[in-house]
């Protein structure tokens, strides 16, 4: 299991509200992206969101023995969302944007809130999305990807982490090939750059490119 991310400011932010983290040990792989939405305090909000659910999940697995299975993964985010919550918002304001991933022996889990985006990358580099976003443009959750970046409503947000909402992500399980490559995005990523825009930088990920108005963040996994 191998990774590369890379999160690139956009020229309409002061600063990077994305924030991207990662863990592997040869078998196991976390996997944690956020998008801190223009809230005050909402870029530290998805900084140390990150930061949280790193350090906290490794200690549910040790807790809880060799957690593979889908329900047993879903439990362990589900507690650790919910310890985290008041932790985070004891000090933090603002919402985020959140998806985490958990690969184990063949099983991928993803827990979000909001236009953070999984997908599996093709061999000829395009990507197939599994995560539906939760936006006013989405509201059927019957749209594509590439129907939704067009359209403005997409901006509109109907579901993120907040104060005054306890943590209910959507589950999505997705059972991994061998040598199947996965992709975690921000928004910025999937909407604002063209379909050849994400291939190449997923083929070149240090390679040169104009920066778009939001934030682009990426996670590619290597299964």
């Amino acid at each position: 299991m191998r990774y590369e991310t890379r999160s690139v400011i956009g020229r309409a932010r002061n600063a990077n509200h994305d924030c991207a983290g990662a863990f592997c040990d040869g078998e196991r792989g976390l996997f944690v992206i956020t998008d801190g939405t223009s809230k005050p305090g909402s870029g530290q909000l998805a900084e140390y969101f990150v930061k949280g659910v790193l350090a906290a999940y490794p200690k549910h697995m040790d807790r809880g023995g060799d957690i593979t299975e889908y329900g047993a993964v879903e439990q362990a985010l589900r507690s650790v969302l919910a310890e985290l919550h008041p932790t985070l918002f004891a000090d933090q304001t603002g919402s985020t944007c959140y998806l985490i991933g958990v690969a184990a022996h063949g099983k991928l889990t993803l827990a979000y809130e909001g236009d953070c985006s999984c997908g599996v990358v093709t061999p000829a580099g395009t990507i197939e999305w599994i995560t539906p976003p939760h936006c006013k443009a989405n509201w059927r959750r019957d749209r594509s990807h590439r129907e939704l970046a067009p359209d403005p409503a997409r901006n509109w947000i109907t579901r993120c982490l907040k104060v005054n909402r306890a943590p209910d992500p959507d589950f999505v399980f997705h059972p991994l090939a061998v040598g199947e490559r996965m992709v975690f995005v921000t928004d910025g990523f999937w909407a604002e750059l063209t379909e050849s825009q994400q291939s190449s930088l997923l083929a070149a990920p240090d390679s040169d490119f104009i920066a778009v108005e939001d934030d682009v963040t990426w996670i590619d996994v290597q299964f």
